[in-house]
């Protein structure tokens, strides 16, 4: 499909003139990265239209604001819309049909980054790049910011459960156009779309090499999207590569652990290794320049905590201000995210999908007071496994236990030479003990039953296996329960929302003596119905009760309950 090409700055001229109440049209509106377009659209006024193969909860939070998405790509969706613009994901093949209706209709066709880049021309714009990391640094830079009272507009490639959207876009002021914090990705050749005032950049690696010729050609991009940097850029002095592009341009400060790191990490004083964060300390040359603490753990979120605080630092802020804004920061959606947790085991749903990712998230895991590693892995794109094949199979050392699925192919077509069950003969070929179990649903049972108190387990890739994890973690919710609480659920679904139902509640407080052990259930209920309807239930299941007062309050004894 020959596109017609138009850059940034000529689609924010374009947006600029459309006449108010416009349509843009979203390929693929139901990823992260195209349903943040979405919403940043809709915060500046435009119709939403667009498509997508699946419903998802993108998908309906954009349909909740007003848009009009449709399941399935067809020409005549496109065309009923009228739009001025039409944006696609780099997921969508180039016979989509409705980028063809836009072909022949010449309406102007974009990337997304391309959009994403336009609108960021309003605003103070600060890029995240790298390949590991983006999300977790670009959502903790927007939620730090708006601590800090900056009131930032942003577009996170994940949804963040501490920011009410993953992307919104603050109207700007003439006099302080504001910040607009970008997670800007470099896997299709799109990153040197973006022309920001401030760039953070995490690191680079053998990544993409579907859409990269090699190592070098990556590195290549990403010395020429330092070059469109205007203001200030923020790099990692881990990483030799990018010290190699950065470091001798008057405006990039480094971070990290290495000993030459302008903003250098050094341990804390907190972190007792079960789970419940980070304390590490920043020098800024032989200067001390405070303690820092944050929720997240492993040295990869201490990293990631330090490029903002050397960006938050060097654009104004105190350190004290900063060291409270990130304080409570507790991650994104699939970044190291509990599902579950008890004093039995923890379950985690994890985007991982590169060996990088992967050893850093289970070395991190690692430091948890836990008895054991558990892992279920889905590759994500047969390319991608089969580059990095070596790696993959020596990735995973922390794991006392494995298992690893079929491949994820995210739209590629299937290579027998990079297969799930490929990549688990390579493991084995290192060394380390595998399971392959084809189908993905099947992951969540044959964990369970291999699940001790202590364990926890960790499910990684970028595809559907986060389904798994949360139907894992939803079956140790129900196992948790106990015969009370079972009890009170299903009798809290035969009352009025008014109704108050206790457990274990003393009966101390309702009898005129103030003696008495606990009663299993205590109610109050809030009208005729409720009080028929629990003396039903009591009669149902033969459990014995007592009435209390005026009021007709009802004590569920003991007794007949613990028996069930």
């Amino acid at each position: 499909m020959p596109e017609l090409h138009y850059n940034p700055e000529q689609v924010d001229a374009l947006l600029a003139a459309a006449p108010a109440g416009s349509a843009v049209h979203l390929v693929g509106a139901g990823g992260c990265g195209m349903s943040g377009l979405g919403h940043l659209l809709l915060d500046l006024g435009f119709r939403v239209s667009g498509s997508d193969v699946a419903r998802n909860d993108e998908v309906r939070d954009l349909e909740a604001r007003g848009a009009r998405i449709h399941q399935g790509h067809d020409g005549e969706h496109l065309t009923a819309a009228h739009p001025v613009l039409v944006v696609y994901s780099s997921a969508i093949r180039t016979h989509n049909p409705e980028l063809e209706a836009a072909e022949r209709t010449h309406v102007p066709i974009v990337k997304r980054a391309v959009l994403l880049a336009a609108l960021m021309r309003r605003k103070r714009g600060i890029c995240v790049a790298g390949m590991h990391g983006k999300t977790t640094t670009s959502a903790l830079l927007a939620f730090a910011l708006e601590r800090l009272g900056a009131n930032p507009g942003y577009a996170i490639g994940a949804r963040v459960p501490q920011l009410p959207v993953h992307a919104r876009f603050i109207a700007p002021d003439d006099e302080k156009p504001g910040w607009f914090v970008v997670e800007a990705d470099e896997s299709d050749g799109t990153l040197c779309e973006f022309s920001p005032a401030h760039a953070i950049v995490l690191n680079v690696d053998a990544e993409h090499l579907d859409y990269y010729a090699n190592l070098d050609s990556i590195c290549g991009e990403f010395e020429r999207f330092g070059n469109r940097t205007s203001e200030g850029l923020v790099f990692c002095a881990d990483d030799g590569r990018l010290a190699e592009l950065y470091s001798r341009r008057p405006s990039a400060v480094s971070y990290g652990y290495h000993p030459l790191a302008t903003y250098r990490i050094e341990p804390g004083h907190g972190g007792d290794g079960s789970g419940a964060g980070s304390s590490f300390r920043l020098r800024l040359g032989g200067e001390l320049l405070g303690e820092f603490r944050i929720a997240l753990i492993g040295e990869k979120n201490v990293s990631n905590a330090a490029a903002v605080i050397a960006l938050l630092h060097r654009s104004g802020y105190p350190v004290q201000a900063i060291a409270r804004a990130i304080a409570e920061f507790r991650g994104a959606a699939r970044r190291q995210q509990e599902l579950f947790a008890d004093d039995r085991h923890r379950v985690y749903d994890d985007y991982g999908h590169h060996p990088t990712e992967i050893e850093a998230t289970l070395m991190a895991l690692r430091g948890h007071r836990l008895r054991r590693l558990l892992v279920a892995f889905q590759p994500h794109r047969f390319s991608r496994t089969r580059h990095l094949l070596p790696k993959f199979a020596g990735c995973f050392r922390q794991a006392d236990r494995l298992w690893i699925t079929e491949v994820y192919a995210a739209s590629e077509e299937v290579t027998a030479d990079a297969t799930g069950s490929v990549l688990a003969e390579a493991v084995r070929g290192s060394g380390q003990a595998v399971e392959y179990v084809r189908d993905v649903s099947a992951l969540p049972q044959r964990l369970r039953e291999a699940m001790h108190p202590g364990d926890t387990v960790v499910f990684m890739g970028a595809g559907d296996i986060t389904e798994s994890a949360h139907r894992l973690a939803g079956w140790l919710k129900e196992e948790v329960k106990s015969p009370l609480e079972e009890l009170e659920g299903t009798l809290s679904a035969r009352l009025s929302r008014e109704a108050v139902l206790r457990i274990n509640e003393p009966l101390a407080r309702r009898t005129t003596l103030r003696v008495g052990g606990n009663a299993d259930l205590y109610l109050e209920p809030a009208s005729e119905a409720d009080l028929a309807g629990a003396l039903r239930f009591c009669s149902e299941r033969g459990i014995p009760f007592v009435m209390l007062g005026r009021g007709s309050n009802l004590l569920i004894r003991d007794g007949g309950i613990r028996g069930l």
